[in-house]
């Protein structure tokens, strides 16, 4: 069975707050109310704010939704270095910065393998993502650049150009590795 992007996205959004669809297959009008506070955006994705209670890594972080349940979410469009690769915690503690506790608008994707939630999330009305990647602390993650809009593909490969022409953040690095290529190596 071929799924949607919109069957996808519904099904993420239902793992996000608990409150879409039970399974694509009961699509049937048992629709159960959205969170207080949320709504669906033009994409079809889940707009909904949220309190930003702790940063994991560069492009992980963990919101406080308005059901009082924290979700993981991935920035989605950004790739940033492992904990463990050089800038890791530099990249953690930017994004430390741009959050600092505050309350986000959290733009549902999809979920991930791993069981994240992928999103944009903006805080103040910048999106995370890019502006972790304009201060040099990732790559734009090009492997999943189908799920972004034109504009936002071009704004995040202008971004990523300028931070290496700048060599802000990890593009001081002589050979900076790809977390993509990071995590190959290390499980080799």
């Amino acid at each position: 069975m071929k799924l949607s992007i919109q069957a996808i996205l519904l099904c993420g959004i239902a793992s996000l707050m608990t409150a879409c669809l039970d399974t694509l297959e009961s699509q049937k009008g048992s629709y159960k109310p959205l969170p207080k506070g949320a709504r669906i955006a033009e994409m079809n994705g889940l707009l909904a704010q949220a309190q930003i209670v702790h940063i994991a890594d560069g492009d992980t972080l963990t919101v406080l939704g308005s059901d009082k349940k924290t979700y993981k979410i991935r920035l989605q469009g950004i790739d940033a270095p492992e904990k463990t690769q050089p800038f890791g915690r530099a990249c953690k503690e930017a994004l430390i910065r741009l959050t600092d506790q505050q309350v986000a608008e959290v733009e549902v994707f999809k979920q991930d393998r791993y069981g994240r939630i992928v999103a944009e999330v903006r805080v103040n009305g910048k999106d995370l993502a890019l502006e972790q990647i304009k201060a040099g602390c990732g790559w734009h993650y090009k492997a999943y650049a189908q799920e972004q809009t034109a504009s936002e593909q071009n704004s995040y490969a202008k971004a990523e150009k300028q931070a290496r022409a700048a060599e802000r953040g990890l593009w001081q690095d002589a050979k900076p590795i790809a977390p993509w290529d990071f995590r190959k190596q290390q499980r080799h």
